[in-house]
């Protein structure tokens, strides 16, 4: 098991769904990426969202340690990064975590009947 393979074992375990390989044709046309953010990574979406309806992703950096921490897919400002660790020390990623659904109300599956925030398909 190479360590990007246990980067991504420890995401899913933490309840994150992976996105995608982040690759320059993926990102919406008429916006830009942040420059801070790595050429490469591997980008998820927590499965819960926060119950005010804010969503938390993830990106992972495949040739470095480190993720950060985003209430965007596509980061196109500092004012979307929630926190970003220069390490993949999963405890200090994991109390980032919890304190980002504790800021926003608890955390709640997009589905369930009880949330106002449910996805629409379309």
């Amino acid at each position: 098991m190479n360590f990007s393979t246990l980067k991504d074992t420890y995401l899913r375990k933490l309840g994150f769904v992976r996105l995608s390989l982040y690759r320059s044709w993926d990102y919406p046309v008429a916006a830009t990426e942040a420059e801070f953010s790595p050429a490469t990574d591997m980008r998820y979406q927590h499965q819960l969202i926060g119950r005010d309806g804010t969503r938390l992703y993830v990106c992972s950096w495949i040739h470095e340690p480190g993720y950060m921490l985003t209430t965007a897919q596509h980061v196109s400002s500092l004012a979307h990064v929630v926190a970003e660790l220069d390490s993949d020390d999963v405890v200090t990623l994991q109390n980032h975590i919890e304190a980002f659904f504790l800021l926003h109300g608890g955390g709640v599956h997009p589905n369930d009947p009880g949330s106002k925030h449910q996805l629409m398909l379309s």
